[in-house]
């Protein structure tokens, strides 16, 4: 993948904070985008993970709310979200934005909620 521009981040190094190794490498470029499933890819999950909402918010970015809906065959960023800190309420609006969209397998798709406390 460092042929198409990408930059390996080491996930096994002890101690290592994920979140915070993206947005030191947010913070050395000027232009950089960062693809992450919020959801499983290979079977359903009871809830989202929220790593994605973690990068951005450190990293001082927006989220871009990207999709593939098929049962529209559409693809696309439909807007940016920028995390204002209140996982809850950003979580509300992303969850609103995703309502109507649908995946290859609709059985599948997890549903768009965090993770009990």
């Amino acid at each position: 993948m460092k042929w198409l521009g990408g930059i390996p981040v080491d996930r096994s190094r002890a101690g290592g904070d994920f979140v915070s190794q993206v947005a030191r490498i947010f913070d050395q470029h000027d232009n950089l985008w960062v693809v992450v499933a919020a959801e499983g890819t290979r079977s359903r999950a009871p809830y989202w993970k929220t790593g994605f909402y973690y990068m951005a918010l450190k990293a001082r970015v927006p989220i871009a709310l990207a999709y593939i809906d098929y049962s529209k065959k559409e693809v696309g960023i439909g807007g940016y979200l920028t995390p204002s800190g209140d996982l809850e309420a950003d979580f509300e609006q992303i969850k609103a934005y995703y309502a109507d969209k649908v995946g290859r397998n609709p059985s599948k798709q997890s549903p768009i909620q965090l993770k009990p406390k």
